[in-house]
């Protein structure tokens, strides 16, 4: 009689482990830690993401880490605002630019300065993928825009920082 094997999925086109190992095991294989073995898979996918993660950002073109910011620090502070989002502000905290999104106050960050005038958001809350913030000068040394992207190539698309184009924002009245 020919070995059956039972699975409780009934017309699930795709395997699973379980029928996997129940039909090898009738075939006349050597049962296997299937467990070992996906921690082990999981680990090396998890490398292979934290390398990616990490040497991205010194990665397409490098880094120039002998540069300065064109403006002192506190010329980039401020309200800055995005048609579709609204306001961000930029403002100095213990000898640090600190970064508030208005509507989000997870996004909420020390811009760190990564090179020219593009600064590092590095998130408090540290699930949130840090983003690039760039600033664009006016010829008469005056901040004309500022744009955000995310600084790993993983993060998450709902992170869709390059579609933000911030002005500085008119003084309240």
């Amino acid at each position: 009689m020919p070995p059956i094997a039972v699975s409780a999925r009934r017309g699930a086109p795709e395997e699973t482990e379980a029928d996997t190992r129940v039909v090898g095991v009738f075939e006349g294989e050597t049962p296997t830690d299937a467990v070992a073995r996906e921690l082990l898979d999981a680990g090396e996918a998890k490398a292979g993401i934290r390398k990616v993660a990490v040497g991205h950002e010194d990665a397409a073109g490098g880094r120039r880490r002998d540069t300065r910011p064109s403006l002192p620090l506190a010329s980039y502070a401020g309200r800055y605002t995005d048609r579709m989002y609204g306001d961000v502000t930029i403002a100095p905290e213990n000898e640090r630019l600190v970064l508030r999104f208005s509507r989000s106050p997870a996004l909420t960050g020390e811009l760190e300065h990564w090179q020219y005038d593009t600064f590092v958001a590095r998130w408090r809350q540290r699930n949130i993928p840090d983003a690039y913030v760039t600033f664009a000068l006016e010829p008469g040394g005056s901040i004309e825009t500022m744009k955000m992207a995310a600084v790993s190539p993983l993060a998450d698309f709902s992170y869709d920082f390059q579609d933000l184009l911030f002005e500085p924002a008119a003084p309240r009245r």
